[in-house]
């Protein structure tokens, strides 16, 4: 069986969309292809600009860790979303994929849909997956202001249900996004794919215990910017500079970057916050060794509390790490059922400020039981060695 996947707004080195689902994918016997975007070079970029791997005109082809893969350089506007919509469309259409599987709930559906229309009218009968990350009406109703918001809400939830009705499977990262759905077409196939880790790639090791008088070592996996609580860490830091640590294992990025190093040159801070810089998927897990408490720090918006849980929360999970996070529905749930962590109310100073105060008095017994408590319900439930057996049932399916 022939899989295309389409994910306009991923990288080449993706946990989700390559090291998870392609990659898994590929591994079963599918022949797997991956459309990408790429720069004018063709070069495919990681978040911090360092290169992943090179493809060759006319289309970006390469391979990658077994998988196919194609690439489009990025056009603006509606007119260069429109070309690139017909262009991409059309040329995966000539793959003659059996299924195609989209990662996005815009450009990247519309583009699976009308392969599978071209290729109706040729005689071939292909499926659509839709692969819901996110939720599809949050990120609109969150960036637009007065009552722009509920046009932008009801026109996506009226253009979901449009797009719903062309494809054959959804998946989603959680169970809110799946009643969502749902509600769109209450007879769809839906299945919750969460993001846990690889086990094979990252093996469990015993949590890592804070020893008595040293620091208590924070860490936020991924981008840090503004909007995940930078600043109110940084504060939080400065009054707990001589006790606790900030560990980013990324790294911070544009204005977000220069903010950050004229915080540290002036506060001192250059032994409290240490940044890993962008690291492979692959060593990710090896980052969070030594590290006491993971950070999950969204702010409050419609997409933030509807969307998740994010991949950082089961690898701090796997890792053995607790985990302070923003008290958003689907973190409460996993959270308080695998008690492996704390909520907090919000992202503001004073709350980060005193979950780490009562951290601080914590015995350390009660956070190495967090942490195992963690571990646990990664190894029973939400491995990634668990969620790839419900995609490659589903392609299985396909191909009956």
């Amino acid at each position: 069986m022939k899989i295309c996947m389409i994910a306009s707004r991923h990288t080449l080195d993706d946990a989700r969309v390559i090291h998870k689902e392609a990659i898994s994918l590929k591994n079963s016997g599918f022949d797997v292809s991956v459309i990408l975007h790429c720069n004018s070079g063709y070069v495919y970029e990681n978040n911090d600009g360092s290169v992943i791997a090179k493809g060759i005109e006319p289309n970006g082809k390469c391979k990658y860790k077994g998988l196919t893969i194609f690439g489009f350089p990025k056009r603006k506007g509606f007119f260069g979303k429109w070309k690139t919509y017909k262009e991409i469309s059309g040329f995966i259409s000539t793959l003659n994929a059996d299924v195609y599987h989209a990662h996005e709930p815009d450009l990247s559906l519309a583009i699976a849909i009308r392969a599978k229309k071209i290729l109706k009218k040729k005689g071939k009968n292909a499926y659509v997956i839709h692969d819901m990350h996110e939720y599809p009406p949050g990120e609109p109703y969150d960036r637009a202001y007065g009552i722009m918001k509920y046009i932008k809400l009801y026109f996506h939830i009226i253009l979901d249900k449009y797009f719903v009705k062309h494809v054959d499977h959804i998946f989603t990262a959680n169970s809110i996004v799946r009643g969502y759905i749902l509600t769109l077409s209450y007879k769809k196939t839906v299945d919750v794919i969460y993001n846990g880790p690889i086990l094979k790639l990252f093996p469990q090791t015993l949590p890592s215990q804070r020893e008595k008088n040293s620091k208590l070592i924070l860490c936020h996996e991924g981008s840090l910017p503004f909007d995940r609580g930078l600043k109110e860490l940084v504060k939080v830091i400065q009054k707990f500079k001589d006790s606790v640590e900030l560990r980013i294992i990324g790294d911070v990025f544009g204005d977000e970057k220069i903010w950050l190093e004229k915080e540290i040159n002036k506060h001192g801070l250059e032994n409290s916050i240490v940044k890993t810089g962008w690291l492979p998927y692959e060593k990710v897990g090896d980052s969070l060794k030594n590290c006491h408490i993971g950070l999950i720090l969204f702010r409050d918006a419609m997409e933030n509390r509807l969307a998740g849980p994010p991949n950082k929360l089961f690898n701090y999970m796997n890792a053995g790490i607790p985990v302070i996070s923003v008290d958003f529905p689907e973190m409460r749930t996993i959270i308080t059922e695998e008690e492996c962590g704390i909520l907090i109310k919000d992202q503001s100073m004073s709350a980060i400020e005193d979950s780490i105060e009562n951290i601080l008095k914590l015995d350390s017994s009660y956070l190495l039981q967090m942490g195992t408590n963690g571990q646990k319900a990664i190894k029973n439930r939400y491995s990634w060695e668990k969620m790839e057996k419900i995609i490659i049932s589903t392609y299985s399916n396909f191909s009956d």
